[in-house]
């Protein structure tokens, strides 16, 4: 027999004391191990975590609060989906991208073409604007997510060519950003994740997501 509870309100000030006495009082006089804290509760609460944890996004290397990075809390992503430029475009000004034409360019630009989309788990409802990184670079995905493309401003990358590199979130950009950038949390890209992309295990236990 285990006790246990989920701190619900943990990345609020005033979401532990009430959660604590209820537990308490359901646990009186109960002898048997106790577990507390989730990610935020280790976090934010580590004197209390009971005789063991049970860590979650933290795991991923994700903060579990919206309004402290995960940098900020000396944790690295182990997860990181990449993809790669499958073709690039050059439009002209007041030229439109993508389904709906969500995005028209306002001078002339060049459009790299990504082999992901949200049949592979990203989200389809990221706006123009959602950060990727070509290249190394940071660029700004343009126009709307498709099946299995997505578009991307390639402005501040000029080197970019076809078959460069992408990483749509993880090592060097963090999924957190990512999904508050298309109004989500970084649970949900985390878990939404399709069977069918290839995923690679590194020696050091980082999971490689490559389209």
């Amino acid at each position: 027999v285990r006790l246990m509870m989920h701190f619900s309100r943990a990345d609020e000030d005033d979401g532990l004391q009430e959660a604590l006495a209820i537990f308490e009082t359901a646990c009186e006089g109960l002898p048997y191990p106790r577990s507390l804290a989730n990610s935020a509760g280790i976090v934010r609460y580590a004197e209390v975590g009971g005789d063991f944890v049970r860590p979650g996004i933290m795991l991923y290397g994700a903060s579990p609060f919206p309004f402290d990075p995960a940098e900020h809390l000396g944790l690295h992503p182990v997860m990181t989906l990449r993809s790669r430029l499958i073709a690039i475009q050059e439009i002209k000004p007041n030229e439109s991208v993508g389904y709906a034409a969500t995005y028209t360019a306002t001078k002339a630009e060049r459009i790299g073409v990504v082999a992901a989309g949200y049949a592979d788990g990203y989200p389809r409802h990221a706006p123009n604007g959602t950060p990727v990184l070509v290249c190394g670079k940071k660029a700004r995905t343009a126009g709307r997510v498709s099946m299995d493309m997505i578009t991307v401003d390639l402005s501040d990358v000029p080197e970019a060519q076809v078959n460069s590199p992408v990483v749509l979130w993880g090592e060097g950009l963090s999924v957190d950003d990512v999904a508050a950038a298309a109004a989500t949390v970084g649970y949900e890209l985390l878990c939404a994740v399709a069977p069918r992309v290839p995923f690679v295990v590194s020696e050091c236990g980082a999971l490689d997501l490559e389209l």
